[in-house]
């Protein structure tokens, strides 16, 4: 068994403001490929949400802050990631049986 506290991350894209060409050469599985290894054993992508203005990719893992600052730098090289929002989501609980 295990039980613990799990903390979780959103990254809100933005699917309206960008250039039409980003949003026509970028590929989002390149993106998630890239946040899963740079958080490695810090976090992990546990779903995503789709709406009318954003995607949310949403990340957990033992530490939120640790896993912004593991992503931070490479947000920056993703045209696709331009203008996002990195938001850190309330404590879940964590439990295994």
């Amino acid at each position: 068994m295990t039980f613990g506290v799990t903390e979780g991350l959103a990254v809100y894209l933005n699917g309206t403001d960008l250039p039409d060409e980003v949003y026509a050469t970028s590929d989002i599985n390149d993106l998630i490929t890239a946040l899963l290894d740079a958080l490695g054993a810090h976090g992990r992508m546990q779903s995503y949400w789709q709406g009318p203005r954003e995607t949310a990719l949403y990340l957990y893992g033992p530490s939120a802050a640790r896993m912004a600052d593991l992503i931070a730098d490479l947000l920056s090289q993703f045209p696709l990631a331009q203008r996002c929002r990195v938001v850190p989501l309330p404590l879940s609980l964590t439990t295994n049986i």
